[in-house]
């Protein structure tokens, strides 16, 4: 048996057990990703994430894994396909007060990856009991997780509703996106596993950039598609040729969202494996706001355009 809990989250208290026997993992990271390779028996996960005392109670979302995501940025959109959905091979409890809640089964007929739950008097604990094995196969159960304050007293662009962003939140957002970038958006598509929208966006202006597959930095020569200038009109014979760069970000399914004519600035961050979008204003307002906080010195950082 062996169990990989990412992002600096590392498990303790793992022993050698039997087939049934339940093995203990404390995740005491926000956020993670658990593999269990070759799943027998049963893992307790016990969630206990760093958050402010005030902040005792938090909920709790996870992501099942049954096929490798697409890159977060690609050129051909015909390209931009997963292989079909492998089956989960365990079920996953929520630990009641009394009993065991199903949470997630590969035959519980509900087409969801993303499953969320609250925690209990500031504690959470969920059991992954794997599936009969079926042959030789090579299985992993993998899910990524992440946890979240009920309550927080700052603005969290990532748990958001649909609304239009104010320019406070539209300043934070920006400075706290992992991907900032003006775009067109030129698809949209339900997705019922994500429980999400997923839009296709093309980008034409990269403005920000952190982690994964794209370094702004590096972004900053490449006359593709970084250098355009762009006023709601990138439909030119040269612009056409080169190879565009497009991105998926997900929008909760009950926002409406979708595509749209005119450009505008997208603010995306990392969730569970997928880009989210935070906000997204129109370019010109988002312009206006950028000029009018220039010079401001409790700006959270350098509002580009």
């Amino acid at each position: 048996m062996n169990v990989v809990n990412q992002l600096l989250c590392v498990p303790s208290g793992l022993t050698s057990t039997a087939e049934r026997a339940v093995t203990p993992v404390y995740l005491r990271c926000r956020e993670g990703t658990v593999s269990w390779m070759y799943p027998r028996g049963a893992l307790r996960l016990l969630l206990r994430p760093p958050l402010p005392a005030a902040e005792r109670d938090f909920n709790v979302c996870l992501r099942v894994i049954r096929r490798p995501d697409p890159p977060e940025f690609f050129h051909d959109l015909q390209y931009n396909h997963t292989e079909k959905a492998a089956r989960f091979p365990a079920r996953i409890f929520v630990e009641g007060a009394r009993k065991l809640v199903p949470l997630y089964a590969p035959d519980d007929g509900d087409p969801r990856e993303l499953r969320c739950f609250r925690s209990r008097r500031g504690r959470a604990a969920l059991y992954v009991e794997a599936d009969p094995e079926e042959g030789p196969s090579r299985r992993v159960a993998t899910f990524k997780y992440e946890a979240r304050p009920l309550n927080t007293r700052h603005y969290d662009p990532a748990t958001a509703d649909c609304r239009p962003c104010s320019d406070s939140e539209l300043e934070l957002a920006f400075c706290t996106s992992d991907l900032v970038s003006r775009v067109m958006i030129v698809g949209s598509e339900e997705r019922e596993d994500l429980d999400s929208t997923q839009l296709t966006l093309r980008l034409t202006k990269v403005l920000r950039a952190t982690g994964g597959e794209l370094n702004a930095d590096e972004l900053e020569h490449d006359g593709n598609y970084y250098a355009y200038q762009v006023d709601n009109d990138i439909a030119s014979e040269a612009r056409e040729e080169s190879r565009t760069l497009h991105a998926h970000v997900h929008v909760w399914s009950g926002c409406g969202a979708a595509a749209g004519a005119g450009e505008f600035v997208a603010m995306a961050r990392r969730r569970l494996g997928r880009l989210a979008l935070v906000c997204a204003p129109r370019t010109h307002q988002w312009r206006r706001l950028a000029e009018a906080r220039a010079n401001a010195h409790d700006a959270h950082c350098t509002l580009r355009h």
